[in-house]
C-alpha cells in the first residue's frame, strides 16, 4: 500500500461469500461455506476493500478442498461432495 500517501492500515476480516448445497459419499446434503479474507483500508481516496485468499469448510468448521468446480473433498475423511445447484 505504499502508493498512498496516507493510508491508514485496515481491518482484515473473513466474509461468506457462497452456501453450496453438495451431495455426500453416502447420499446426505450437505452444505459447503465459502469464505474469503477480505481487507479494508482508508486512504486519501476513501475507503478501499481488497478481497484476499478463499477458504471452503463444512457448516461445522471442517476444512474442504475443491477439486473442481462441481467436486469437493473434506480434507480430514476424504469424503467426496458433489455440488448440487
Amino acid at each position: 500500500m505504499a502508493f498512498f500517501k496516507n493510508a491508514l492500515i485496515g481491518e482484515t476480516m473473513e466474509h461468506e461469500t457462497n452456501r453450496i448445497r453438495c451431495l455426500g459419499d453416502d447420499g446426505t446434503t450437505v452444505v459447503v461455506i465459502e469464505h474469503q479474507h477480505i481487507e479494508q483500508c482508508h486512504t486519501d481516496l476513501g475507503l478501499r476493500i481488497y478481497p484476499g485468499a478463499r477458504r471452503f469448510a463444512l457448516a461445522t468448521g471442517e476444512p474442504v478442498r475443491v477439486i473442481d468446480d462441481r467436486l469437493y473433498e473434506v480434507i480430514g475423511t476424504g469424503e467426496l461432495l458433489r455440488r448440487l445447484d
